[in-house]
């Protein structure tokens, strides 16, 4: 029988991790995180493209609407304007042009969240018929 000095410095097996599997697991852990972090920061971006467009359609729907409820013939050329939506500032640009039928007209609408921006959010376009017979 051992005495208990003796039982002190029996050698054990090592418990624990050696610093390769630490970090081996950090490597991973931080992998993962970043590839989670970039896919949120996507899916932010999207949801916010989405929600650009939709605000800028539902601008472009309005100002057609307005257009046909005006009642007047809308005269060929093009006008511009902004007008307030979700508490921001919103630029059309509106586009009369003569169709093949003499009573028809095109009617273009393109949204633009900056009046700089190159390229429209949206891009509507729709016809006016003539009420005269």
């Amino acid at each position: 029988m051992m005495s208990l000095q003796s039982q002190r410095f029996v050698k054990r097996p090592a418990r624990g991790f050696t610093l390769l599997e630490v970090l081996i697991a950090m490597v991973i852990f931080g992998t993962t995180v970043a590839f989670l972090l970039r896919n949120i920061n996507g899916q932010q971006r999207a949801h916010s493209d989405v929600a650009i467009r939709t605000t800028a359609h539902w601008v472009a729907m309005y100002k057609m609407a307005e257009t046909r409820m005006d009642g007047k013939w809308p005269s060929i050329g093009v006008t511009r304007g902004d007008m307030e939506m979700r508490d921001h500032k919103w630029f059309w640009l509106q586009t009369v042009s003569k169709t093949s039928e003499k009573k028809l007209r095109q009617i273009t609408i393109e949204v633009r969240l900056e009046e700089s921006d190159e390229l429209p959010a949206t891009r509507f376009e729709g016809f006016i018929a003539s009420k005269d017979k």
